[in-house]
């Protein structure tokens, strides 16, 4: 049996925008990045508990008011290696964020960004998913997989602003993008 230790990642990002309520003083909040390790159910459950409705059908794709045990379990089952999670953190300190890859195979990941509603375009998705896609780079994997709802558009827009697009397939109301994780350049191309 394997163990892989994890490395307590810290990047401090500075956001462009600030959630109305923050930092009144003018100054941007700060956002915490840091890998997260196994069981570490609290953040998955605040970062679930502000996500809408909305956010939750497109993240999950489909109603889901609550995570069911062996949802939560798997989430949760974070080893560094074949499932990889980032969390960004306000500034003070409460998630608002998740990125993880799990392994699909030998050199593919497959691709799961949250971000709590409260925090939705002002960057943080693209920030963990730069920074998950460095550490799935750092594990070799050489493609990342994302299957979305065709509608989640906000979602397909930032996969190709940050990773070139290899594969679009749509069927029916998903759609699959294949990105290359071997080339840091953003793809041209929409997906």
């Amino acid at each position: 049996m394997t163990t892989t230790t994890l490395r307590p990642t810290l990047l401090t990002l500075v956001a462009p925008d600030r959630p109305s309520g923050l930092r009144a003083s003018g100054r941007p909040p700060t956002v915490t990045l840091r890998e997260l390790g196994p069981g570490e159910t609290g953040v998955l459950d605040t970062v679930f508990a502000g996500l809408s409705d909305q956010s939750r059908y497109l993240r999950f794709h489909g109603a889901t008011p609550r995570l069911t045990g062996a949802v939560r379990r798997t989430l949760a089952a974070v080893d560094g290696r074949r499932h990889i999670a980032v969390a960004a953190f306000g500034p003070d300190g409460e998630p608002v964020g998740i990125a993880r890859l799990i392994s699909v195979g030998l050199r593919d990941a497959e691709l799961a960004i949250e971000v709590v509603d409260a925090w939705q375009g002002r960057g943080v998705g693209r920030r963990l998913l730069t920074a998950v896609a460095a550490r799935g780079r750092e594990e070799r994997y050489s493609r990342l997989v994302a299957d979305v709802l065709t509608e989640n558009t906000g979602m397909r827009a930032l996969l190709a602003s940050v990773l070139p697009i290899l594969s679009v397939e749509t069927d029916g109301s998903e759609t699959t993008l294949v990105a290359d994780l071997t080339d840091a350049v953003p793809a041209r191309t929409a997906a």
